[in-house]
């Protein structure tokens, strides 16, 4: 930011006839009075750095530890100057203490509408794919017939008319057959041509699920436009679009990211929260998760998706915040009841058994079969995703979307698990088998004919969500990844039944003759479901309520908890990163993952930057230098030292620090480019001139190391304490600087790029970096 679109001038006359200049800065007003004005630093230091808001660049990190004190000493004022006087005076202090569970409830109620509209809307465009509802143009197939969860794979009823019958070509079985593929197949594409259109020409945030950038987010980074009002609206309807088009891919992911950009958006009406980049991160960290609580109706899995995949900083009242704000949501999404069934359970089941002592092997074995398939696709997306932006597909984003719609389409019609909507699928697998039920999934006579599509089904399923995740649409990963292993998980419970139906005798079944049904495929279909996010995310506790909130029965907490550890284990063999770890690593996001321990070998003097080292002098600055030297440097920061012959440090001071300071006394009439500049209270007594004391603004007393300071140390005082520089310092002289950039590139450098990632360089764990500004970053 200039000077002149930080400030702006307007005077006016006092009674004295003193000209009163009104200067802007962020969105606080100032007024510096010339005639009363000995000095320039009068009126800077009417301003102190300490109140006036920090203004970050985007694709910049933010100051923690700036930001932390900011929001105290703010705090603190508000506290002295406005509350604690009397009745109105604690009024206001309590008006002030409110501001953040007010927002946290705008918050929550406006990700439920959200949620609600977005819901019913893909549903309906969903099923014009298919054709419409007579009785109602603007009902779903689901609403249209009635339907049950159980009966959405299979069934119709006569008021809802197919494309083959709008035309009045359903009279012939082949004919119609082909007229509803094709309009299933066109309808497809268009749909995901529109979204990917949309992303490319407007919003390019708007792509991809948005966790790996709310996680980046969280840990600092900005990234101003992925969060706005036009990121938002293009988000909701792309996904909207593209979940409709039949990709292999869920709408329930990209809802972190419209859950994180409505809070942002919301926020930004509360100048406490919007000012100050670390309470941000605070209503943001607790509203994130709020998108997996309307997606799956989960208020603890939101809360606790939040704390394990996505949050940087999550202190105890932030999960309280979490908590709270899910709660409301969850309630206002029952209210609204999108799922159409009066509850928040979306994949209701009911166990009135508890599984038997044999039935641990199938667990176990879906476990390292999901965790084995998991890190499988992770290996195959991210290497797929690197050919694509290496190769002429780059050049061709809609063409790509559109040729895999196509695709997608063109498959799923001749199998009836590929052909309906991921959500209704998923209701098919986790749906009981009850006395009577001939549906395919049910039907013993069809079992290996049930088993072999469910296993094509998986397999397609599964090939197609690897070249599907990453597109340039909203796509997400939570339904994929549960579709795929519900199938799985499914086919091998069908499996269990038809062993159990044949030699019902068995030793191994001893404890089932009571019961009708001993074993229930859908069980295996919720585990096979869990295991595979996990294996792809290597998220844990947070998939497991998930699941089960999802399906409201605890009977196989134990079974679902023991295969997800399995599956997180085996997939922990492969790699340490879950898939968007590994997406953040592939876009070099400045990132420092605090979950994962490295054993570095090197000190803060193997990575410090010595030569050439770019420092601002004690003596000599004046406005018009300070300006030129910000102009022709781009360093977010620099050391203030006595000389560059002594290189003896005074302090420091960012470049956001330096240009608000600058653009606020150049707003003033008396600085002109040869006005003196000062880092230290010690002026000169020959100075007879106005002049500018940049002492408040710079951080005297920064935090320090010495060379031989070991770099793990170095590491936790970054992750640990978010600091954005470490200075290098021997008795008191300063020899380098250590910035994040300079530790992600030797991360990077020295284990990535190398591929080392075994015990004696990494110390267990779990991920480590995030997506799409290697560019900027660089």
């Amino acid at each position: 930011m200039a000077p002149n679109d930080e400030s702006k001038n307007s005077p006016f006359e006092t009674t004295n006839g003193a000209e009163i200049e009104m200067v802007e800065l962020g969105d606080e007003s100032y007024e510096v009075t010339e005639g009363s004005l000995t000095n320039v630093s009068d009126a800077i230091r009417s301003v102190p750095s300490f109140v006036s808001p920090a203004h970050y660049d985007d694709y910049e990190t933010i100051d923690w530890i700036r930001d932390t004190i900011l929001a105290r000493r703010q705090k603190a004022m508000y506290k002295r100057d406005g509350g604690g006087k009397g009745c109105f005076g604690k009024f206001k202090m309590l008006l002030y203490k409110s501001q953040g569970w007010l927002l946290l409830f705008l918050i929550a109620v406006a990700i439920a509408c959200i949620a609600s509209i977005l819901n019913v809307s893909v549903e309906y465009m969903v099923d014009t794919r298919l054709g419409y509802c007579t009785t109602g143009f603007f009902l779903s197939r689901k609403l249209c017939c009635r339907l049950s969860e159980s009966d959405v794979l299979f069934d119709t009823c006569d008021a809802w008319h197919n494309w083959a019958k709008i035309v009045h070509l359903e009279t012939n079985e082949i004919v119609a057959y082909i007229v509803n593929w094709f309009f299933y197949v066109v309808i497809s594409i268009i749909y995901a041509g529109l979204s990917a259109f949309m992303v490319k020409n407007l919003i390019r945030w708007a792509a991809g699920s948005g966790i790996p950038e709310v996680k980046v987010i969280l840990g600092g980074f900005v990234i101003k436009m992925f969060n706005s009002w036009q990121s938002l609206i293009v988000k909701v309807t792309c996904l909207i679009l593209s979940a409709a088009s039949g990709l292999n891919l869920g709408k329930e992911g990209p809802m972190i990211h419209v859950a994180s950009a409505t809070a942002e958006v919301i926020s930004s009406l509360f100048p406490k929260y919007a000012l100050n980049e670390v309470k941000k991160r605070e209503i943001l960290a607790a509203a994130s998760g709020v998108g997996i609580t309307v997606a799956f109706g989960a208020p603890l899995g939101g809360v606790l998706i939040s704390l394990e995949e996505l949050s940087y900083y999550f202190p105890h009242h932030i999960m309280l915040s979490a908590l709270f704000c899910s709660t409301i949501a969850a309630s206002v999404l029952q209210l609204l009841n999108p799922f159409h069934n009066g509850k928040l359970i979306i994949y209701q089941v009911h166990y009135f058994h508890s599984w038997l002592n044999i039935e641990w092997i199938p667990f176990i074995f879906i476990g390292i079969f999901m965790g084995f398939l998991g890190a499988l696709f992770i290996k195959l997306n991210i290497r797929w995703s690197k050919f694509r932006r290496t190769s002429r597909m780059k050049l061709f984003p809609i063409t790509y979307v559109m040729v895999m719609a196509g695709i997608t389409a063109f498959l799923s019609w001749c199998n009836v698990y590929l052909r309906s909507y991921s959500s209704d699928f998923l209701a098919g697998m986790f749906s009981q088998c009850e006395g009577g039920d001939i549906t395919p999934l049910c039907d013993p006579e069809r079992t290996w004919t049930t088993v072999s599509d469910l296993f094509i089904a998986g397999t397609v399923r599964f090939l197609l969500t690897v070249f599907t995740f990453g597109l340039a649409v909203p796509s997400g990963l939570f339904i994929p990844g549960f579709a795929i292993g519900a199938t799985f998980g499914r086919v091998v419970g069908i499996i269990s039944a038809w062993a159990y139906n044949n030699i019902p005798e068995s030793y191994a079944f001893e404890t089932c003759k009571n019961h009708a049904e001993c074993i229930d495929p859908s069980v295996y279909a919720i585990i096979g479901a869990a295991c595979f996010l996990t294996g792809a995310t290597r998220a844990t506790f947070s998939i497991i309520v998930i699941i089960l909130e999802a399906t409201g029965d605890l009977n196989y907490l134990l079974p679902v908890t023991i295969a997800v550890l399995v599956s997180k284990f085996v997939g922990d063999l492969f790699s340490k990163e879950g898939i968007y770890e590994e997406i953040i690593l592939m876009n070099e996001y400045p990132f420092l993952n605090n979950r994962v321990h490295y054993n570095f070998r090197k000190t803060a003097k193997d990575i410090m930057v010595s030569r050439h080292l770019s420092i601002i002098e004690l003596q000599g600055n004046t406005y018009g230098s300070l300006m030129a030297f910000m102009n022709s440097n781009n360093h977010t920061g620099w050391p203030v030292v006595t000389s560059k012959e002594e290189m003896s440090l005074i302090g420091y001071i960012t470049r956001s620090e330096l240009r608000q300071a600058l653009a606020f006394a150049g707003a003033h009439r008396v600085v002109q480019d040869n006005t003196n500049c000062y880092f230290s209270p010690e002026i000169p007594s020959s100075e007879n001139r106005p002049y500018i004391d940049l002492v408040p603004w710079m951080d005297a007393t920064p935090i320090q190391v010495v060379p031989n300071t070991p770099l793990n140390n170095v590491f936790d005082m970054f992750t640990r304490m978010g600091m954005r520089y470490v200075l290098v310092a021997n008795r008191g002289t300063i020899v380098g600087i250590v910035t994040k950039k300079d530790i992600l590139q030797y991360i990077h450098v020295e284990y990535h790029a190398k591929g080392k990632h075994s015990e004696e360089d990494l110390d267990d764990e779990d991920d480590d970096l995030s997506s799409p500004t290697s560019q900027a970053f660089h």
